[in-house]
C-alpha cells in the first residue's frame, strides 16, 4: 500500500497533487470516489484523520499549510521535517490511532506504482517528481551515489526520506565518502519517519567528485536538492537503488552484491 509524503524542505513549502485514476490501462482498477487519509507519527502511535475524498478521474491538491503536524527543525547535523502521509483508499474509514501504519483493502496497480505529483515551491519556483513511498524494513541499508552537486551560486542539499511501519522515532547515521579515494568526509544523524535535509556546501566538492552516501541501519529515498542563492530557483533529482540498474535475473541479489562490493571498498582502510 503506497503513501504520498507531504513535507517542507527548509523554507520551501511542500505540496502533493493526488490523482484518483490508475497509472495504466491493463490492470483492474477500482472505480468511484475514494477517501483520503492524512497520517502522522505521534510518539508511539500513528494518528490518522480524514482528509476528504477525490472523485473518480479527478485530482486534488494538498499543501503543508493545511496540516499542523508538519514542522521542519534544525538539529546538530542538519534539518529534519515531520511528515504527513497521504493515503488514497477505498471506502473504509481508517481514522484513529494505530500501532502500525494502517492497511487498506483497496487493490492498486504496481507496474508502475499508483503515483502522485510530490513537490516543493517558493515565491519564484516550483519543482516536483512523480512518486510514492512504501514502508521500508527496519534496519535496512542505503548505498547511493550523488552526482547532482551544482556550482556557481547554488546551495546544495542531500534529502533522505524514510517511513517504517512503526511510528516510534529512532536515529541512525549517514556516512559520506569520496568514491575515488574511499575517504570518509562526513557523518550525519538521520531520523526515521521523516525527511532529513543535509547541507553539502561545507564539503566544497569539485566537479570531478562523486560522493557516496552509506547508511548501515536505515533505508530510504535519496534526493539532491538545489536552491539558487540569487533567484530562489529550485532543482530536485532523486537517485535510484542499485537494483534499478539490473535488467535480468534476481534484482535484489544483484543489489546485495553491489552493496557488499562497495562496502568492502569504502572500508578497506
Amino acid at each position: 500500500m503506497s503513501f504520498y509524503p507531504l513535507f517542507d524542505i527548509l523554507d520551501n513549502s511542500g505540496f502533493v497533487n493526488l490523482p484518483n485514476f490508475s497509472p495504466n490501462n491493463w490492470e483492474k482498477n477500482q472505480i468511484g470516489s475514494k477517501l483520503v487519509h492524512a497520517i502522522s507519527a505521534n510518539e508511539s502511535l500513528w494518528e490518522s484523520q480524514s482528509a476528504g475524498f477525490i472523485h473518480q478521474d479527478s485530482f486534488r491538491s494538498f499543501v503543508t499549510s493545511e496540516f499542523s503536524k508538519i514542522d521542519c527543525t534544525e538539529h546538530e547535523d542538519g534539518f529534519v521535517s515531520d511528515l504527513v502521509l497521504l493515503h488514497l483508499g477505498g471506502q473504509e474509514n481508517l481514522t484513529g490511532n494505530f500501532n502500525e501504519l494502517p492497511k487498506s483493502s483497496m487493490s492498486q496497480t504496481h507496474w508502475p506504482e499508483w503515483r502522485a505529483t510530490i513537490g516543493f515551491e517558493n515565491a519564484n519556483s516550483k519543482v516536483s517528481y512523480q512518486g510514492e513511498i512504501n514502508p521500508f524494513p527496519p534496519f535496512g541499508s542505503l548505498l547511493t551515489f550523488h552526482p547532482f552537486i551544482q556550482f556557481e551560486g547554488v546551495n546544495n542539499y542531500f534529502v533522505f526520506l524514510n517511513i517504517e511501519k512503526s511510528p516510534t522515532y529512532r536515529w541512525a547515521e549517514i556516512e559520506i565518502y569520496l568514491s575515488g579515494s574511499a575517504k570518509k568526509i562526513g557523518v550525519h544523524k538521520i531520523r526515521n519517519n521523516s525527511a532529513n535535509i543535509i547541507s553539502l556546501d561545507k564539503y566544497d566538492f569539485s566537479p570531478n567528485d562523486l560522493p557516496v552516501f552509506v547508511c548501515k541501519n536505515m533505508a530510504g529515498i535519496p534526493f539532491g536538492y538545489g536552491v539558487d542563492i540569487n533567484s530562489g530557483m529550485l532543482s530536485l533529482e532523486h537517485t535510484h537503488p542499485p537494483a534499478s540498474f539490473t535488467l535480468h535475473g534476481n534484482r535484489l541479489s544483484s543489489q546485495k552484491n553491489i552493496k557488499m562490493i562497495w562496502t568492502k571498498y569504502l572500508n578497506r582502510y
